[in-house]
């Protein structure tokens, strides 16, 4: 510990966070594992039911098994339009969970790790990994405007002031800006 918290270049010492094993083992699983594992575990619930609805159906007639019935058409219009909103749904979830284990997995393995091989891991790469980890978060917004068009078109009217060309136009023609508010439960139109 003297050793890392002396600091050569400047000739003076710097605080250093350095973990026991128990501590480290404990901070890492609440902080990444349980809910990494939460997670995995519901987005697998929310993708399961999904892909057995979308997995190519066999018929009896191919089968040669039991009566033959006929098949179903062709999906209609909006069952195909469901499928491909689950499916980009699908989509942004993994994306979004895969961004998120590789910006924070490899801090909280070093976390695991450091105490158990006696405090070796560099400084520099402690930082690297924890501004890696720091990147998921400013990161997201930008993942959920490429991958979600609605949230694109919110963050364009922030960022760009509430420019008018990215509002989405009105079924009821132009209308003077409005906002709503809840009080007691009730929704209120601002003018």
């Amino acid at each position: 510990i003297q050793q890392r918290q002396f600091n050569k270049a400047s000739n003076s010492t710097y605080c250093i966070f350095m973990v026991n094993k128990p501590y480290a083992i404990t901070c890492s699983v609440v902080a990444f594992y349980i809910p990494f594992l939460l997670m995995v575990l519901a987005y697998h619930r929310i993708y399961e039911p999904w892909r057995g609805l979308h997995e190519p159906q066999q018929h009896p007639q191919e089968t040669h098994q039991g009566p033959q019935e006929p098949r179903q058409g062709p999906p209609d219009q909006h069952s195909s339009h469901r499928m491909k909103t689950e499916t980009k749904a699908a989509k942004t979830l993994c994306i979004i969970m895969g961004c998120f284990c590789l910006c924070w997995a490899p801090f909280f393995v070093t976390n695991i790790v450091d105490p158990f091989i006696n405090y070796t891991v560099p400084g520099k790469l402690w930082t690297a990994f924890l501004w890696l980890g720091y990147i998921n978060s400013g990161l997201n917004p930008f993942l959920y405007a490429f991958l979600n068009k609605a949230f694109r078109r919110a963050f364009l009217i922030i960022l760009c002031c509430g420019d008018e060309r990215y509002r989405r136009p009105s079924i009821l023609g132009q209308t003077v800006p409005c906002s709503t508010t809840t009080i007691n439960g009730s929704t209120h139109v601002l003018r």
